[in-house]
């Protein structure tokens, strides 16, 4: 049966035992119940602001195996400016128990090795040149690709129904540019305004759905092949044409330390 059940304290009541572990489960159970059908990836936040020697982590939320790992304050990393891609990952740890109870435990990786999708999940990657600074604010949709001093987070799984998403930013990106133009068609005008309402990462068979509808390309996509195909839909929006493979090699300001 459904059933609410809440401690009541006050002085000299008794507490059962009973209660006090409905209390402490309760949030646990909470999150299991509303995410029980979510990938892996990114949950809530884990914004990543750049500095003069790397970037910051922001807090937020991931979810790994059905459990949720907390990062409650911003985590400085250091990044070496090599001129090589550079992955930025979460390594998770097993289950261990002690005497306070379960333990998840996670350590946060720079290297230059792909993430293990067995027990790793990527944040980020970048390749940052000497003398520059890692930006993470982004000039158009075209820059999420820029290939140095950028960071790059289109590979990134965000949590979502069943299958790991996109980036809601970037999806945001695409719908404030397409809305730009005189759009007509039902399914752009459908898309962009959901794109821009999500608070979370959308379920990738929405998107997938919405690329079939415009492109006529029935496939599965991995996350550079969506953000290819939004590419491809917002150029010929608005009269650009798009070298197939091509990335941009550096834009912005270099800064000399």
């Amino acid at each position: 049966m459904f059933q609410n059940i809440y401690p009541v304290f006050e002085p000299k009541r008794l507490l059962k035992k009973e209660m006090l572990e409905n209390l402490r489960d309760f949030p646990r159970s909470l999150f299991g119940l509303q995410y029980q059908n979510y990938s892996d990836g990114i949950l809530y936040g884990c914004d990543i602001t750049g500095t003069e020697t790397g970037m910051i982590l922001l807090p937020g939320i991931l979810c790994y195996k059905g459990v949720p790992y907390f990062l409650e304050r911003p985590y400085p990393v250091s990044c070496k400016a090599e001129g090589k891609m550079a992955y930025v990952k979460v390594h998770f740890w097993d289950k261990t128990i002690g005497s306070g109870g379960e333990e998840y435990l996670s350590q946060i990786i720079v290297d230059e090795q792909e993430p293990d999708a067995e027990q790793e999940l990527e944040l980020a990657r970048f390749k940052l040149q000497a003398g520059a600074r890692l930006r993470s604010d982004y000039v158009d949709f075209y820059d999420y690709e820029t290939e140095f001093d950028t960071v790059n987070r289109i590979y990134v799984p965000y949590a979502a129904p069943d299958h790991p998403g996109i980036w809601p930013q970037i999806l945001k990106s695409f719908a404030r540019e397409l809305l730009k133009y005189a759009v007509t068609d039902p399914w752009d005008c459908a898309f962009c305004l959901q794109c821009l309402q999500s608070k979370e990462a959308m379920p990738y068979e929405a998107v997938r759905a919405y690329l079939h509808a415009r492109l006529g390309q029935n496939k599965e996509y991995t996350n550079m092949q969506m953000y290819g195909a939004l590419k491809k839909i917002l150029g010929e929006a608005g009269g650009r044409e798009e070298i197939p493979g091509q990335t941009r090699k550096k834009e912005g300001t270099l800064l000399m330390l």
